[in-house]
């Protein structure tokens, strides 16, 4: 069977378009969750996050403390000091659903979770 020359040029701009689509789709899925988290008085404000399954987390962690945190999860396979006053930025791989706890190395009192439902 044999194709005109317009009709190969139509199929060839639907398939370029689905992949177009498909590629957006994908680039959107693997967009971070970014949540705001902030250290003061040795808490963590908020104790309790919540992060969609499936999506990589950025943890952007403000410490309002007059002294360093350390901010660690082996759940979470992260650990990163922050100095006082100062800022980071922590990225987490996707997650199945689960509580996954994290907490101040330097001050073991300080926890919180993340909830991912």
């Amino acid at each position: 069977m044999a194709m005109t020359r317009d009709a190969l040029v139509v199929l060839s701009s639907m398939l370029l378009a689905s992949v177009v689509v498909a590629t957006a789709g994908a680039a959107r899925a693997e967009e971070p969750a970014t949540l705001a988290l902030t250290i003061k008085n040795h808490l963590f404000e908020p104790a309790e996050l919540h992060a969609p399954a499936g999506k990589p987390i950025t943890f952007v962690v403000k410490n309002l403390n007059t002294v360093a945190s350390e901010i660690e999860s082996d759940a979470l396979h992260f650990e990163k000091v922050i100095p006082a006053g100062g800022e980071a930025t922590v990225h987490v791989r996707p997650l199945s659903p689960g509580r996954y706890k994290f907490f101040d190395d330097f001050h073991h009192a300080t926890q919180g979770y993340l909830i991912v439902p």
